[in-house]
């Protein structure tokens, strides 16, 4: 415990002053609830709902864990870049081991770092949904408030996720805007690339759900109304991976990014 406290301390003491990455944890701080008030504008057919119901207990879990699945990507994705190469531009990785910190220790202090951003990110997401929550649901019952609960966790492991992607692309590639360019080229299209034209024909429709970005979106995916589900069930396709599906896929890609990394810390010239 005493050496996880150190570690930590460590990467504390480089990134209190780096503005880049008090700007991204300001932003995500800022626009989660804001974000989330803005959609209250949304016109939402009251076939579907209306949009109040997407704030109140058990609904908010999820409409809010689907914003925050927006933020996790851009933010979480970017300091989980950051906090690698930054150390490869300042040359200060080098700097520690001739200091006598072991790769190895490197390494933990990185993932530990990660572990704790998503735990505070986490936390945020769990006190800005019971906020809103508490706000607009008329009555208030413990069944109803922690109905969805369980995207507490899933949301802790989607924020873990996001950032060992962009980690470990941060020490393949070294560079930030290399790292940047990949990291978001690879979920926004490279992936859907490559789940339609390869998985699909090869593994068949429901294999393309499993691919990493997607299986970690798939945590917190968009909330479909109850009142729309048998719509969805009518189409005869998953359109999403179910929460266990998630959780599992997610989880296995997360170690095995985390493995990838600590292999190219260990083997690779710094």
């Amino acid at each position: 415990m005493t050496n996880v406290i150190y570690l930590l301390k460590l990467e504390w003491l480089k990134v209190k002053t780096y503005v880049p990455f008090l700007v991204l944890m300001g932003m995500y701080a800022l626009l989660l609830p804001s974000f989330m008030s803005v959609g209250k504008n949304f016109p939402i057919p009251e076939q579907l709902g209306g949009v109040n119901v997407y704030y109140m207990f058990p609904a908010i879990w999820s409409s809010l864990a689907y914003v925050g699945n927006w933020l996790a990507y851009f933010i979480m994705g970017f300091v989980g870049v950051l906090i690698v190469t930054n150390e490869f531009s300042n040359r200060t990785l080098r700097q520690n081991i001739i200091s006598g910190i072991s790769r190895t220790d490197f390494y933990l202090s990185k993932v530990y770092f990660m572990l704790l951003i998503s735990l505070a990110a986490t936390l945020y997401y769990a006190f800005v949904a019971i906020a809103f929550g508490l706000i607009n649901t008329e009555t208030i019952f413990a069944s109803r408030v922690t109905e969805n609960i369980d995207f507490i966790p899933r949301y802790f492991l989607m924020c873990v996720s996001y950032m060992s992607m962009g980690f470990v692309l941060g020490v393949l590639f070294r560079k930030t805007g290399i790292a940047l360019f990949l990291y978001f080229s690879y979920i926004f299209f490279i992936e859907k690339i490559i789940r339609y034209t390869l998985i699909r024909k090869v593994f068949g429709m429901k294999a393309m759900l499993f691919a990493p970005a997607n299986a970690t979106s798939d945590l917190a995916p968009f909330p479909i109304p109850k009142m729309a589900k048998s719509f969805v069930e009518e189409a005869k396709f998953q359109f999403f991976l179910t929460p266990l599906e998630a959780t599992i896929a997610a989880l296995v890609f997360t170690i095995l990014f985390l493995y990838l990394a600590y292999y190219l810390l260990k083997t690779k010239d710094l």
